[in-house]
């Protein structure tokens, strides 16, 4: 049985028309940054579209602008013209109130040299007169043209249809993100995570640039390593909360929490010239509280690999800062070269990255069964006694696994809530040691039981 591809419609224009909005209002969710500054945008990002029966893979990029070669603008126009290139159609959003530009003009010759398919959004229609007025993106000559109001929605319906009917046959549904253990790249701005995750998708996917805050969505990718299918999700450095000004940066900064709470294991990323600071570890706690599993990444260890003694020191006190974490995989990488110069010949450690993911994936999820656990109990308590509670012997009787992503142990104990918390941290250690759940965070609960029994604690 053959299997349909779900056709690309790249979304692109010059800075400011409405990109993001209408990209939110085809995939009917919020995912993209709309602000009304130019360049908010930067890198490639996808979603899903279903229109009557039909869906397409939806892209957004970032504004276009012929006239700016320097810097950033040419790495935004690089990644919109990468999505043009992948795309079966490229939806060619134009202002309708301004007008033609000479910028829309030189967009259209490009689309035209192109040779794929396009349709126009004339967006900010939303009013016949504005409508009317739309009229002259025709004079473009590139495509069918669609008067519409990404804002309020108003011509969507036509626009959508016009889509459908230029890309021709489209699947029922699209399955976008591929199964895999899901990773997110998180640490403070101009840390290194969008240089790591183009070396390991040996692709200039994300802008990477030497101004801190470049990315400001989280973007998700998938990786096939070895035989293992894991989701890279690039996220916007997060700020301490006080330099975290502009709206835009806010909301960068809370895709970047959402994106940690749908993955499993979190990369910390952090420059190897810095050591970890104060919001180093408030990132790796915040990921640690909410049950993930965290790989620590010591970037740019070429910086200081050279000085034994200034190397030594970094990782006494990564260890120290994070300890925390309990023992997690610490990995020492670098990435030499530019983002369109990324081959794994200029990258070091990669693979000890991603094995180091998997076993994390792996502890996080790993399930006990119940008469392991009952004998690294019992044995505990032969080694190490419980002490008693209000004059009372504290008897542990039995221990299950709860749940899993993080793990959840449970005790019968003959009354509630009877162990200190050294005695808890004693078993834990046990636990971990046992089966290596190093890096994640494991829960306990003790449950009281019989005559005298009190409410269950959890710790």
């Amino acid at each position: 049985m053959s299997v349909q591809v779900a056709p690309v419609v790249a979304i692109v224009g010059r800075p400011n028309v409405g990109k993001s909005t209408l990209f939110n209002r085809l995939i009917s969710a919020r995912k993209a940054i709309v602000e009304d500054n130019p360049g908010v945008t930067r890198d490639r990002m996808y979603g899903v579209a279903n229109w009557t029966g039909s869906a397409f893979i939806v892209v957004d990029t970032g504004g276009i602008d012929p006239s700016l070669d320097e810097a950033l603008p040419s790495h935004i126009r690089a990644q919109a013209e990468a999505a043009i290139a992948e795309a079966d159609l490229v939806l060619f959003v134009v202002d309708a109130i301004e007008g033609p530009s000479a910028i829309d003009t030189e967009i259209a010759e490009r689309l035209r040299r192109s040779g794929k398919p396009v349709v126009v959004a004339a967006n900010k229609s939303d009013s016949p007169a504005r409508e009317l007025a739309a009229a002259w993106a025709w004079e473009l000559g590139v495509g069918v043209v669609c008067a519409v109001s990404a804002a309020h929605g108003r011509g969507m319906g036509e626009l959508c249809d016009a889509i459908v009917e230029s890309l021709g046959t489209t699947p029922e549904s699209v399955e976008l993100m591929p199964p895999g253990i899901r990773v997110a790249f998180l640490g403070r701005p101009n840390a290194g995570k969008s240089t790591l995750v183009n070396a390991l998708v040996g692709d200039a996917r994300v802008i990477v640039d030497d101004i801190p805050g470049t990315t400001r969505d989280a973007i998700d990718l998938p990786l096939k390593w070895g035989d293992d299918d894991f989701v890279l999700c690039d996220t916007a450095g997060l700020r301490r909360r006080r330099q975290v000004a502009r709206a835009h940066e806010q909301l960068a900064a809370i895709k970047s929490i959402r994106a940690m709470e749908r993955t499993s294991v979190v990369v910390l990323v952090l420059d190897a010239t810095a050591g970890v600071t104060d919001q180093d570890q408030r990132i790796a706690r915040m990921a640690f509280e909410r049950g993930k599993g965290v790989v620590v990444l010591l970037h740019k260890w070429d910086l200081i690999a050279g000085d034994k003694a200034a190397a030594h020191a970094v990782v006494e006190q990564v260890e120290e800062a994070l300890v925390f974490l309990e023992k997690p995989d610490v990995i020492k990488t670098s990435v030499i070269g530019n983002d369109r110069d990324i081959g794994h010949g200029h990258a070091r450690n990669l693979d000890a990255l991603m094995k180091a993911c998997k076993r994390t994936a792996f502890a996080l999820s790993k399930r006990i069964t119940t008469s392991d656990l009952n004998d690294e109990l019992q044995r505990a308590v032969a080694d190490l006694t419980p002490p008693s509670h209000r004059g009372s012997l504290v008897r542990l009787y039995f221990a299950t696994q709860a749940s899993v992503e993080p793990p959840l142990f449970a005790i019968s104990a003959n009354r509630g809530r009877p162990l200190t918390p050294a005695y808890e941290r004693y078993l834990l250690r046990r636990f971990r040691q046992r089966w290596d759940l190093r890096g994640i965070p494991i829960r306990l609960v003790v449950r009281g039981r019989g005559k005298g029994g009190e409410t269950p604690g959890e710790h």
